[in-house]
Order: C-alpha cells, then structure tokens, then sequence
C-alpha cells in the first residue's frame, strides 16, 4: 500500500526566514508541512501488502477487479489489445441506457439497413472495407424482418440475453440516426471513462481488424454500467420471453452465460449477476461476468479462450478464489496528540488531535492503493476553543473515492498572538466576533501589564518611602 497524506485549505501560516521566501512561497508551504506531516505518518505501523490470486486461467487475457473500489484483485496480459465478439453488446446497451433511460417503451422499427447481410467469406474478400455493420449471415440473431416493430426494452433483452446482432444495429441507428455516428458516439463516451485501448467498430462485435479491446477497458466499462439499475435487471436474466410483434409471434430467449443458467449445473454460480459472453473465430471465446457476494461487486474479464466452457470455470476459479479469502484489518492513524501546526497571528502552536483508532478492513488480494488527506476548516483562525473541530482526516482510494473520514479536534486552546490582537483590532477589517476577540486579547495583555507594574511598582514605591524615612536630617544652622 503506498499511503500518503496531503493537506488541503490550509490556514494561514507564519512566514519564514527572508531566504527562504526568495526561494518561492509554495516550496515553503511543502517543506515546512513535510516537517510537520512526519508526526502522522509515524503513527502508521506498517504497509498493507497485498497478495495476488495465485491463480491459472487458459485465458490469454484475464483480469478481475472490484466493481466499488476498482482495485486489481488478478491480472494477466490486462492490457493486452484483443478482439472482444459480443461482450462489445455491453458499451452498446450502457451508452443506450444513457441516452433512453426513462424511454424504454419506445417503439423502434428495424430498417432494412440495419438488418443487411453477408456471408463472413464476402467480408473478408473485401478486406474488410464492406461497411462494419453488416450482419453476416452464420451469426447470432433473434430474426429481426424489416419493418418489424419492438420496444427498445425487448431490442435490449434480445441484444444482451440471446445477442442479438441484429437487435445491436436497430437500435443503434435507432438512437444515433446511422450506425456510423453511433459508433463515434460510443467510441467517445468510452474514451471519457478512461477505456483508452479500445476501439470499436460496430455495434455488436462482429470481426473487424480494427475492432479491439483489453481486458482492462472492459472491466472499467463494465464496472460503471453495473451503476445503472436497468443495466443489472437486464444483464442478470436467465430467460426472457418475447412479445408478439406486427412480424412474429412471441418467443422465449435463453441467456447465453452459463453462469446465469440453473439447467447448466456444471456452470450454473449463484453469486453471479451477468453479464455478457462472446465468440467470433478470430476472437475465441470471451466472456465478462459478475459476481457478489456480501454486498461486494466483483468482475472478471476473460477474453480468448480455445473451448467454450473455459471461460466458465475460468471466472468461477477467480470468483471463489477471490471470496474465499478473510477480511482483514489494518490501524492506519492512532489516536492522539500529533505534530503542531504554526498558525499565522496564533499565540499557541494548534495541535491536533484524534479521538479514535483510524482502522481499515481489506481483502488481501485487493490492493489498498490509499491516499489519507486532512481537510482543514477554511476559516481557521484564532481564537480556537479547546475540543473544537478543526478539520477532518480523510482516508481515499486510488479514485480519490473517500472511504471513510475521521474528526480532527484542538487539543488546547489558541489564541491570538499580541501583535495579531493590535493589528485586527486597530487595522483590519475583520468581523465583530473577530473584533471582540481582538479586545479580549487586548485586555487581557492590559490587566497582565497593570498586574506585572504593581508586582514592581508596589516593593519599589515602599523601598523608597523606607529609604527616605531612615535618612539622616541636614543641619542647616
């Protein structure tokens, strides 16, 4: 675990020597906390090391993270650029959702254009300059006819549960107007949520050269579309009956992931929730599923595998390795008094305080990449009251996602400097409980300086009255 900590609104501070200002005001600002942020990071006993799933997986490419935090419990060739099939169906039906949220009874019409078909041997003596789209005629469908009317739930369910290529571009030209500009829609949308290595070409997956993804990408993609309530509705289904159409009557549609399918015993694994599988002949076998347990999200990725069943008992390897494993827990801070913080005007140095143990529970394998940062109040100012708030420890993940948060209180009082007390009572435009401060400051330095002048006034008045009286008289006859 690397594990550092920043603060942040920091208060006023009292100004350094001449030459050091010549050097620059925010070198100051970093030398003079990095003294001061010793005393936390002294208090951390020790780093949080993680420990990798020691695992096997006939993927050529594999990862598995957790969906909350993002942290990389496995990896292998992760960012590895590959041909991903059908799981390209899950950008398609998250970018839709987007778009049609509340919009799923929509009726959509499918368009000759976007059923048209090839054979895979026609696009391939074209090297590949027949549009993207295309259907080719050997792959899955969920028979579409032209002029077909559906709601754009049913085109999804159809799309994600029986992968449905030609449900993929009905509904892209549906949402875009032309495929072409919804695949520029995605690629966009997908470079916005860091998917950086990948590429997409058409809407559901079909062999491109040109068309690739990681394992890494998916994961990511996957692990915001798991936020949308209808994306996890409908990725999770086992079996989905289509309604009758104006073409066809109804007709039942049965998940391709085995994970989801309680009649595929050998596969069948009751944590999982989704999501999406794949095959193409260049692609191989690929598969992104996920699982939870506990209230913890998990995703595995596995892309290109020779037989079909291994990306199923490669995720069902992640997953149980993964859940196997006991939670443990960490102190990151312990409570008490910690190094001073010199505040600008302040009589006393601040010091702050934390009232309890700062712990952390993890899972070994998943990587505690944390960042600990102490927001301080913005209007920290003296006078400050003893047990008073001054700001907070904040304990963050790799996503700058805070975990959890600590109060961190004034261990004693601090009050304005004499100085401070002269200059904002006399000079500054401050507030009226700042005014009030400022005086009570003042009159308190009065009562100190009228006491100090009788402690000295008082024995030096009396010695002199003694002295004078025990003088000889002068004589002046």
């Amino acid at each position: 675990m690397n594990l550092r900590l920043t603060f942040v609104n920091l208060p006023h501070m009292k100004q350094h020597s001449c030459h050091e200002l010549k050097i620059g005001q925010d070198w100051i600002i970093r030398r003079f906390f990095s003294f001061i942020l010793y005393g936390f990071l002294t208090f951390f006993p020790g780093a949080l090391f993680p420990e990798p799933l020691n695992i096997e997986v006939k993927a050529d490419s594999a990862i598995l993270i957790n969906a909350d935090t993002g942290a990389i419990l496995f990896e292998k060739n992760g960012r590895k650029q590959q041909f991903p099939a059908s799981i390209t169906k899950i950008a398609t039906c998250f970018y839709t959702l987007q778009q049609f949220e509340d919009k799923l009874d929509v009726e959509v019409t499918a368009e000759a254009e976007a059923i048209s078909t090839v054979t895979d041997v026609a696009k391939r003596k074209s090297r590949y300059t027949l549009p993207a789209w295309w259907l080719e005629t050997s792959s899955s469908h969920i028979g579409l006819k032209k002029g077909e009317v559906l709601t754009l739930e049913d085109l999804l369910y159809g799309m994600m549960i029986a992968s449905g290529n030609d449900a993929s571009n009905v509904i892209a030209q549906f949402i875009s107007g032309t495929i072409p500009l919804f695949m520029e829609e995605v690629n966009l949308f997908l470079k916005k949520l860091g998917c950086t290595d990948t590429h997409f070409c058409n809407p559901h997956g079909l062999h491109h050269p040109k068309h690739v993804t990681t394992a890494y990408d998916m994961a990511l993609m996957t692990k915001e579309a798991l936020k949308n309530s209808n994306f996890r509705k409908i990725v999770k289904t086992s079996r989905y009956t289509k309604p009758k159409t104006n073409k066809q009557p109804s007709s039942v549609l049965l998940q391709t992931n085995k994970l989801l399918r309680k009649d595929k015993k050998q596969f069948y694994y009751p944590k999982a929730i989704g999501v999406k599988t794949g095959f193409t002949s260049d692609a191989q076998n690929t598969l992104v599923a996920a699982a939870e347990k506990d209230g913890r999200c998990l995703i595995a990725v596995l892309l290109k595998t020779k037989e079909r069943d291994d990306i199923f008992i490669d995720a069902k390897k992640l997953f149980e390795a993964a859940f196997s494993q006991p939670k443990l827990q960490k102190t990151l801070l312990k409570s008490g008094s910690q190094k001073g913080l010199l505040l600008k005007g302040a009589k006393q140095t601040l010091i702050p305080y934390i009232q309890k143990d700062v712990k952390m529970e993890y899972y070994p394998a998943e990587e505690p990449n944390l960042s600990c940062k102490m927001h301080l109040k913005k209007d920290l100012f003296p006078p400050i009251e003893k047990g008073s708030v001054i700001g907070e420890i904040q304990i963050l993940n790799k996503g700058e996602v805070s975990l959890l948060s600590v109060p961190v209180y004034a261990k004693e009082r601090v009050d304005l400097s004499l100085s401070s007390s002269v200059k904002n009572f006399f000079f500054s435009r401050k507030s009226k409980e700042d005014k009030v401060a400022s005086s009570l400051s003042l009159i308190t330095f009065f009562k100190w300086l009228l006491s100090l002048s009788l402690m000295i006034g008082i024995p030096l008045g009396l010695y002199s009255l003694y002295k004078k009286s025990n003088s000889p008289t002068r004589n002046l006859g």
